[in-house]
């Protein structure tokens, strides 16, 4: 199978030319074509993404290591804050939460370009 890097690689190569086709290119035969290619590769993607998850309940599963242990027994002890979930928000995860909320706010600006447009 494709490492995970390989398959955002992919992505990313699908998205990049999913805004040339509706951008750049003329004419909607040619354009319906592509988009409709595009969305496959797009899927095929997912599909692979989804294959090299592991399976639920393995041993080597990442949700099943040390980490989730540390923050439940040594969160508040680390952070100060008796809310477990706020102290993993904040303290443990807070540029992944900045990202999140930033891959959040980039698609609602597209929805809304992609409104404008229409």
């Amino acid at each position: 199978m494709l490492d995970s890097p390989v398959v955002v690689l992919f992505f990313f190569i699908a998205l990049i030319t999913s805004f040339y086709i509706l951008f750049i290119l003329p004419g909607t035969i040619v354009r319906r074509i592509l988009t409709i290619l595009l969305l496959g590769v797009i899927g095929f993607c997912l599909v692979l993404t989804v294959a090299e998850m592991p399976t639920f309940g393995d041993e080597a599963n990442p949700a099943n290591n040390e980490i989730p242990e540390r923050y439940v027994y040594e969160g508040v002890e680390e952070t100060g804050v008796y809310n477990i979930i706020s102290a993993v928000l904040i303290d443990y995860r807070a540029l992944d939460t900045f990202g999140e909320a930033t891959v959040i706010f980039i698609a609602i600006a597209a929805v809304i370009a992609t409104l404008r447009a229409h």
